[in-house]
């Protein structure tokens, strides 16, 4: 792991899962609300940086919910139904076989990488052909033209980036070719 990785991880596991909650839970489900309509609920869908496991609740098909933070898994734990699964993993490395899910899902994540292109290119290797990719990215941190260009991949038709009014995100709706 990276210098990078290390004080990302850190960061997230001393921040705690509680305060975590407090500080961005109510942002992150209007995200989700904006995401879940851009989606349907069947197939496996991949959480790339799932914090505490706030979208669980919000979804009835088999999620795996992938992140970095230890402590932060430990309270998405609560929240899994049978359905779900957590792993601590890379969001730059996925480890997954390719072509495996019908949707990736990866909200305020890419600007805490130290190679944000490579969210978009383990997005792609590991959805299948056509699935649903949504990336998320502060617009503090990157513009709209940016957060684009970032994502840009061959592979990769982006359907639209969007923003609402109580949400500090760019969010990128994408499918894969």
């Amino acid at each position: 792991m990276n210098n990078h990785k290390k004080d990302v991880k850190t960061k997230y596991d001393t921040l705690g899962s509680k305060l975590y909650d407090l500080r961005y839970s109510e942002e992150q489900y209007e995200k989700y609300v904006c995401i879940l309509n851009e989606i349907s609920d069947d197939g496996l869908v991949l959480d790339n940086g799932c914090g505490t496991g706030l979208l669980f609740s919000l979804l009835e098909s088999t999620v795996i919910g992938i992140d970095l933070s230890g402590n932060l898994l430990r309270k998405a734990k609560g929240r899994l139904k049978k359905n779900h699964h957590l792993i601590e993993g890379d969001s730059e490395n996925l480890p997954f076989r390719d072509s495996i899910y019908e949707t990736v899902i990866s909200v305020t994540v890419i600007q805490n990488l130290s190679n944000p292109k490579k969210l978009s290119s383990e997005s792609i290797r590991v959805s299948k052909k056509d699935a649903t990719i949504i990336i998320s990215s502060l617009k503090k941190v990157y513009s709209k033209e940016e957060i684009k260009r970032i994502i840009d991949n061959k592979e990769l038709v982006i359907k639209k980036i969007f923003t609402k009014e109580k949400i500090n995100d760019w969010i990128t709706i994408s499918n894969r070719k």
